[in-house]
């Protein structure tokens, strides 16, 4: 090999490296793609939570703008309300034993 061979061979060789490492370190290089799906990956997992949560809140919406006995539900067992003709027995020794 003459020198000229040789100087182009090892010229060729360096501009090899840096466009390997320009492809694996610049700003959108495959380190970074590899950073950005993982972070796709975490968004969609939380959009799949929310939509999960949407469709749950809208069933309930849906449920109190029209069943009733859903809403009677709601109102005995969160609010402690009772029917006209209903009874509520509270047991006082469980109030002491909450409060102290």
């Amino acid at each position: 090999m003459t020198i000229i061979e040789k100087t182009g061979f090892y010229i060729s060789v360096v501009i090899i490296v840096i466009l390997l490492f320009f492809i694996f370190y610049s700003k959108n290089g495959v380190f970074d793609y590899k950073m950005l799906k993982g972070r796709e990956r975490g968004v969609l997992s939380q959009i799949q939570t929310i939509d999960k949560e949407n469709q749950k809140l809208e069933t309930e919406i849906k449920s109190l703008k029209t069943d009733m006995n859903y809403i009677k539900h709601l109102a005995k067992h969160e609010h402690d309300m009772a029917e006209e003709d209903e009874l509520i027995f509270k047991n006082k020794s469980r109030n002491k034993r909450n409060t102290q």
